[in-house]
């Protein structure tokens, strides 16, 4: 993912922080890498999107957030209530926190080994630097960028049947 931090004079000379820092996590929300990997997560749209607010938006809008300035860049130009923000931030939280355990649940018990999940660590890396290289390819060549992101979500894509195969082997003998 490109947690690039974008500063608002690139965004727009005349936009507000509120502005830029909406425009920076709309960004994040457009990448297809965000999109199929959220697709298959356990967070919902809503969720990533309050995580990032909480975990990157001081950076995004270069100042300290309150939680009613990090309710008022959620989702629209209005925001949310900070009740909600607060609500939907701790079941993110929840959601995130139980994916972990159940990690550890799997490794535990036997059933996932910590070498299958190296791969999974290696690729999140080698992830990020990539889309940080194809965002300067973005500029020169947006066809070549999209067959490259489009290769890529086709390796995660395989990455996910190869670990399901492997499980149903392990099943059936």
């Amino acid at each position: 993912m490109d947690t690039k931090v974008y500063p608002l004079s690139t965004l727009s000379r005349s936009a507000t922080w509120q502005e830029g820092t909406r425009t920076s996590v709309k960004i994040i929300l457009k990448d297809p890498i965000v999109s199929r990997l959220l697709s298959r997560s356990n967070l919902t749209r809503a969720q990533f999107e309050t995580l990032l607010v909480d975990q990157l938006g001081h950076d995004m809008a270069n100042k300290q957030l309150t939680r009613t300035e990090m309710a008022q860049l959620m989702r629209n130009k209005e925001g949310i209530s900070r009740g909600a923000l607060n609500r939907t931030l701790r079941q993110a939280r929840e959601n995130v926190s139980e994916a972990i355990h159940t990690i550890l649940l799997l490794g535990y018990g036997g059933l996932m080994d910590s070498p299958a999940l190296a791969p999974f660590v290696e690729a999140s890396e080698l992830l990020k630097s990539q889309m940080t290289q194809f965002g300067e390819l973005a500029e020169g060549d947006p066809k070549l960028y999209g067959e490259r992101i489009d290769m890529l979500i086709e390796d995660l894509e395989a990455a996910f049947q190869a670990l399901y195969q492997k499980r149903v082997t392990r099943d059936v003998t």
